[in-house]
């Protein structure tokens, strides 16, 4: 019988605690798959229906990033303190695959690279940059601008700035912060830039993800769908060409409302245990 366990913790590196539950068989006993959220996110309902539609075919982690939800948070942020919470996941469900969903793709693919062996593979969900377009990965007001609201005691404008970022028309604002959810994005605004420095992290720093590649051997499926927006399909194509190991997959009729059926068979898929 497929078994939930909620708000439990593990702790990073830095002494920082990871809050995260576990559906599916107990760790060891299955193929595991630790979904890494996107932006402004954390253990969607979504995920969860993913993780019951693949029962007992695997153990499903799905945890809070750090400054979401039930998890910690220290400063300074960086992406390597990220990479550590990925670790420290892994020690509890031992070598697993990651599921990375948008902006999380790439953080799910830089913890490939760092952590070689304990990642069995990826799967990237809707990627949100295309890598062959030579364009900067985020744009700068994901980092500076978000900071800067977050710093004056204004996250309501962190997360406003965000969504004329990703193009949402201002018409839908006031509409917006009247939704129940309003509230949950303001507490979590801070880490709006945390997302924006995993993207700019693709091509700029000493480490840069566009460097590290060759060292993502795992198996990677790179998914979007039929419905998903042409920028999306784009970035899934050049990602998928430039890592060693990848194969591209499009479920027809969907998008970012995919059904969790049709994304836990992706997942089934990669892990090699069928239906």
């Amino acid at each position: 019988m497929t078994t939930i366990t909620v708000d439990s913790f593990t702790t990073s590196a830095d002494g920082t605690r990871i809050a995260y539950d576990l559906t599916g068989p107990t760790p060891g006993l299955a193929p595991a798959i630790v979904v890494v959220d996107g932006v402004l996110a954390h253990r969607l309902p979504v995920t969860l229906a993913v993780a019951c539609a693949l029962g007992d075919r695997a153990t499903t982690l799905r945890y809070d990033r750090r400054g979401r939800g039930s998890s910690g948070d220290t400063s300074p942020y960086s992406v390597d303190r990220e990479i550590d919470d990925i670790a420290a996941l892994l020690e509890v469900t031992g070598p697993a695959a990651l599921l990375g969903i948008s902006s999380g793709a790439f953080l799910a693919l830089r913890a490939a690279a760092d952590l070689g062996a304990d990642v069995t593979g990826v799967l990237c969900y809707e990627p949100t940059y295309d890598v062959a377009s030579g364009e900067p990965p985020t744009d700068p007001r994901m980092i500076a601008g978000v900071e800067i609201c977050v710093e004056v005691g204004d996250p309501g404008s962190a997360v406003e700035l965000f969504l004329d970022v990703v193009g949402m028309p201002c018409g839908l604002l006031p509409r917006m912060r009247e939704s129940s959810s309003w509230a949950g994005l303001e507490a979590i605004a801070p880490t709006i830039a945390y997302d924006g420095r995993i993207l700019a992290g693709v091509t700029l720093g000493r480490r840069a993800l566009m460097g590290l590649w060759h060292q993502i051997g795992q198996p990677v499926v790179v998914v979007d769908g039929t419905a998903s927006t042409v920028s999306v399909t784009r970035a899934a194509e050049s990602l998928a060409a430039v890592l060693p190991a990848a194969r591209r997959v499009t479920l027809p009729g969907h998008g970012t409302d995919v059904p969790p059926a049709a994304m836990a068979e992706v997942v089934a898929d990669l892990l090699g245990v069928g239906r």
